[in-house]
C-alpha cells in the first residue's frame, strides 16, 4: 500500500480510537506504516474495519497483520477438522496407500501425518494416543505456519540472511 493510502486508514482509525496515546506522532505513524506497508491497501482495510467492529481497545499492529491474513487466506483448520482427514483417509485407502492418502489431505494434516508415520496411525491399537500426538504436532505446525504467514517477506528474507551469514561464521570458526 502506499504511503497515502496508510495515512487514510490512520485518519479512520485515530477517529474510532480517540485516546491521544494511539499513534500520537509522525514517527509512530512512520512505524506502522514500515510494519504494515507491504499489506495490500484492500486487505487492510477490510481488516482494520473488521477490527474497529469489534475491538474496543485501540488495535496494535499484531492485530492488524493477524486480521489481514485471515482475510486473505482464511483461517488455519482446527485439528480436529485435520484429524478427521486421517480417519477419512484410513477409512478410504487403508494403510497400504499411503501415497494417494497423504496427496487428498491438506498442507498441515500432511505435514502431522508425515511426522508421525501414516502406517504407525493406521496399524495402532491405540487410537486414541495417535489423536493426542495428532494434535499436539498438528497444533505446533500450524502455530509455526501462522507466524510465518504473518511475518512479512522483508522481514523473513532478513531473518534467513542473518542465519546464513551466522552458518557461514559458525562453519569458519569449526578447526
Amino acid at each position: 500500500m502506499t504511503s497515502y493510502e496508510f495515512s487514510l486508514l490512520v485518519k479512520g482509525m485515530k477517529s474510532v480510537y480517540t485516546s491521544p496515546n494511539f499513534l500520537p506522532d509522525a514517527d509512530a505513524i512512520k512505524m506502522w506504516f514500515a510494519l504494515l506497508g507491504d499489506l495490500d491497501y484492500n486487505i487492510a482495510n477490510i481488516a482494520i474495519q473488521k477490527y474497529m467492529l469489534n475491538g474496543k481497545y485501540p488495535p496494535t499492529i499484531a492485530d492488524i497483520r493477524e486480521l489481514a491474513t485471515n482475510v486473505k487466506t482464511g483461517d488455519i483448520p482446527l485439528w480436529s477438522d485435520g484429524w478427521e482427514e486421517v480417519l477419512l483417509a484410513i477409512r478410504k485407502y487403508g494403510s497400504y496407500r499411503e501415497n494417494e492418502a497423504l496427496e487428498g489431505m491438506s498442507e498441515i494434516t500432511r505435514m502431522t501425518v508425515q511426522r508421525m508415520g501414516f502406517r504407525n496411525i493406521c496399524m495402532s491399537d491405540k487410537i486414541s494416543v495417535e489423536r493426542g500426538s495428532f494434535r499436539d504436532i498438528y497444533n505446533e505446525l500450524a502455530d509455526r505456519k501462522q507466524r510465518e504467514i504473518l511475518t512479512p517477506v522483508k522481514l523473513s528474507n532478513l531473518i534467513e540472511q542473518v542465519r546464513g551469514n551466522n552458518k557461514l561464521i559458525g562453519a569458519g570458526n569449526e578447526s
